[in-house]
């Protein structure tokens, strides 16, 4: 009677599958680790998405619902309506006629909506580096350009623009005030 000897695993042949072994699992790891690293940039990045269009809604209904009202100073008739490269107020429908609304940029790169002289916050967002500026003409000018400020006007500007560094900018046409004639 003979005896096979070989009906087992050599040596050898244990630790090339173990090397094997160990290969894959590293491979599986590190595409477990790519695939949460990915998910949390795609979070990231959704969440950015949301905040811009939640901006984007909020800047286009507060402008949209801007009243250009006509008040009068020493110096004439003016619209209530202002603005520089951080900073935007206007008149808008309020609970119990019109109120003061104010789009408020600072230097940690958030924007802050505001209501009412006391400046109640609406809302605020972080969304980096950013600036307003305004299309039209101002008083004395022949040719509608770009602003850097709006101030002391007799009509509010064509268009608002709110440009963020990183993402298209949003441009709003406010209503316009028509003289009576």
């Amino acid at each position: 009677m003979k005896y096979n000897f070989q009906d087992g695993f050599t040596l050898l042949e244990l630790l090339i599958s173990l090397s094997i072994l160990s290969l894959l699992s590293i491979l599986v790891i590190n595409g477990i680790n790519t695939g949460v690293v990915g998910s949390h940039k795609i979070s990231k990045k959704m969440e950015s998405i949301e905040t811009l269009q939640s901006l984007d809604r909020l800047f286009r209904k507060q402008l949209g619902a801007l009243i250009p009202i006509e008040i009068s100073d020493d110096d004439g008739s003016k619209i209530y309506f202002s603005g520089d490269t951080n900073r935007i107020t206007f008149l808008a429908p309020g609970e119990n006629g019109p109120q003061r609304y104010a789009i408020l940029s600072d230097k940690e790169n958030m924007i802050r909506f505001s209501q009412g002289v006391l400046q109640k916050t609406l809302n605020t967002y972080q969304i980096g580096p950013h600036h307003f500026s305004f299309f039209g003409t101002l008083s004395g000018e022949q040719k509608a350009r770009w602003h850097q400020k709006w101030k002391d006007q007799t009509n509010t500007p064509k268009l608002v623009r709110l440009t963020i560094n990183h993402a298209f900018p949003i441009t709003v046409k406010p209503p316009r005030h028509i003289e009576a004639r």
